[in-house]
């Protein structure tokens, strides 16, 4: 079963710690070949067992309910003219990569909508190392949009910057802020979002709704293809700095399906949704 974390917003929020890129775009992406792309292995965020409580009752954050439209893809972009399975979910949805000291790792990430056209919502642990205490996004960070068995249909992305809650930038990180938002450089003179559209985003959205979530675990396919599982949260057992996040019990999805987004009011024929949290850590009971 994978967990999620809320995305909220909420008087008490906290600060919050940002990192602009600093490595040639270039480098990052010339990094990742098809070979490198096929090979990556993700570390999981895994709580400890001697923090589950059963029978709490936690009160939950609460801000006000609002939900930020999503955006269409130009007209000449490719999803514009080719109707897929899941239509923009699939394109929405990509891999993020990384290596730091010649360790490949990957995750999952989601398009959302901003002004710039370049934002897109993540795992907190896919851009910070919080056992190294040091950003991940400086070591040949990339997003793959789309991606599927080595192909890359809408390019390969790279970081420009990144902003995480500070809560998760600690040796002892706050699970519930588990959550990075990345901007991401221009590729081609193009927004990643003219091309991909993005799904809308939800705050302090109703829990214990039908909810489709997505990603790229490695256990299934060697994370190779876009993955999703659906059904109604539970409550998580874990009680680590009063979390208040969600599982999916019937989830098969693991390690690389971190960062992947959960969405509400999805529609599968259009593959158009609401996201308001995402893949955070596995339940290994």
């Amino acid at each position: 079963m994978f967990l999620s974390i809320g995305i909220t917003l909420a008087q008490d929020s906290g600060s919050i710690s940002s990192n602009v890129v600093v490595r040639p775009r270039s480098i990052s992406v010339e990094f990742w070949t098809p070979e490198r792309m096929k090979a990556p292995k993700e570390p999981v965020v895994v709580l400890p067992t001697k923090n589950i409580n059963t029978g709490r009752s936690m009160s939950i954050l609460t801000g006000p309910q609002l939900t930020v439209p999503g955006q269409s893809p130009d007209v000449d972009s490719p999803l514009s003219r080719v109707l897929n399975t899941l239509g923009r979910q699939v394109a929405t949805t990509g891999r993020v990569f990384w290596s730091c000291n010649n360790v490949l790792s990957c995750c999952s990430g989601s398009v959302i909508p901003s002004t710039s056209g370049d934002l897109i919502v993540t795992a907190g642990h896919c851009v910070y190392d919080t056992t190294n205490l040091n950003w991940l996004t400086n070591c040949n960070w990339i997003f793959v949009p789309g991606y599927s068995q080595e192909a890359a249909p809408y390019g390969r992305w790279p970081a420009k910057q990144v902003t995480v809650m500070s809560s998760w930038t600690t040796s002892n990180p706050n699970p519930n802020y588990d959550v990075a938002f990345v901007t991401l450089s221009l590729v081609n003179g193009k927004h990643i979002s003219q091309l991909t559209g993005s799904q809308s985003l939800g705050f302090n959205q109703p829990r214990s709704k039908l909810t489709y979530a997505f990603g790229y675990p490695v256990n299934l396919a060697n994370g190779e293809i876009l993955q999703y599982c659906s059904g109604i949260p539970n409550a998580s057992r874990y009680t680590v700095n009063n979390y208040v996040g969600q599982g999916l019990s019937n989830c098969l999805m693991e390690g690389g399906c971190s960062g992947g987004p959960w969405l509400q009011q999805f529609n599968e024929t259009v593959g158009i949704g609401i996201i308001y949290s995402l893949n955070s850590f596995l339940d290994s009971l």
